[in-house]
């Protein structure tokens, strides 16, 4: 197990699976059999959308305004509504406010869904409800889950036209100025839906009063599936392309290292 040591510097071996998250107590769960993916009570609608466009809203953008955060590039997500639909969001995992980033500053007219661990299932139900207001959605966790969530994803995508959230590198680095490599099995959500992926890449860079980095979201151009690739072979295709575009932004606009982060063996990692 990676670990984090005195004078900010982390030890890794395993870049796939280490993970520094704070919260990592929570355990993650098998989902419940009765777990509704879609939700289309009418109260339950009315509910959501004051949450989120009377209180979230607001209160997301004042944090990330005093916060500094800026985003470059929204006119590609503009450009994806242009042509009338949603799409799936690709970021670097390097804190827990990834997600309140994207809720509050890039889509900037409709509320978007959040894929995540079933570990956000176990917070006190007063949170839970709240995140599932907001948009969170747990991954399966059964073979028989998938097709309801398989369902959720279309769903939301072709009758909504809604944004969806995913964190490909999984776990968080904090401050992490590099791209980490990850598999490219959730891309095929766009491969299936023949949905646009749109790269985002928080960067990070020198603040002019503070040793606290300065945190930039760069919305990079969407990647469309090839009409003439099947679903595996798009699913590859879609996963390369956006890890190269990420890489591309974070070589170029994530200038400043907060914290150090170091490769050593396992048994290494285990004693730091």
């Amino acid at each position: 197990m990676a670990k984090e040591s005195k004078g900010h510097i982390f030890y890794y071996s395993d870049p796939l699976n280490d993970d520094f998250e704070k919260t990592k107590t929570l355990k993650r769960i098998e989902l419940p059999k009765d777990y509704k993916y879609i939700h289309t009570n009418i109260f339950y609608r009315i509910y959501a959308f004051l949450l989120f466009w009377c209180i979230a809203k607001p209160v997301l953008k004042t944090i990330l305004f005093f916060g500094g955060v800026r985003v470059k590039g929204k006119k590609y997500i503009k450009e994806v509504k242009k042509n009338g639909t949603g799409g799936f969001i690709y970021m670097n995992h390097t804190s827990f406010w990834d997600m309140i980033d994207i809720q509050a500053a890039v889509v900037p007219w409709r509320r978007s869904n959040i894929i995540g661990y079933t570990d956000t299932l176990t917070l006190p139900r007063f949170v839970r409800f709240l995140a599932i207001g907001l948009g969170f959605i747990p991954l399966p966790s059964s073979v028989s889950d998938y097709r309801k969530f398989d369902e959720c994803l279309k769903y939301y995508y072709e009758k909504h036209k809604r944004f969806t959230i995913i964190f490909p590198e999984a776990h968080i680095w904090p401050y992490y100025t590099k791209i980490r490599p990850y598999i490219s099995t959730s891309f095929k959500y766009p491969a299936k839906l023949n949905a646009p992926v749109i790269p985002i890449t928080t960067c990070f860079s020198k603040r002019r009063f503070s040793s606290k980095p300065k945190v930039t979201l760069y919305v990079s151009k969407a990647i469309y599936p090839k009409k003439e690739l099947s679903v595996n072979e798009n699913k590859e295709y879609l996963r390369n392309e956006c890890y190269k575009a990420m890489c591309e932004m974070a070589e170029k606009y994530s200038t400043y290292s907060y914290y150090e982060y170091k490769k050593v063996e396992k048994d290494e990692a285990s004693k730091n």
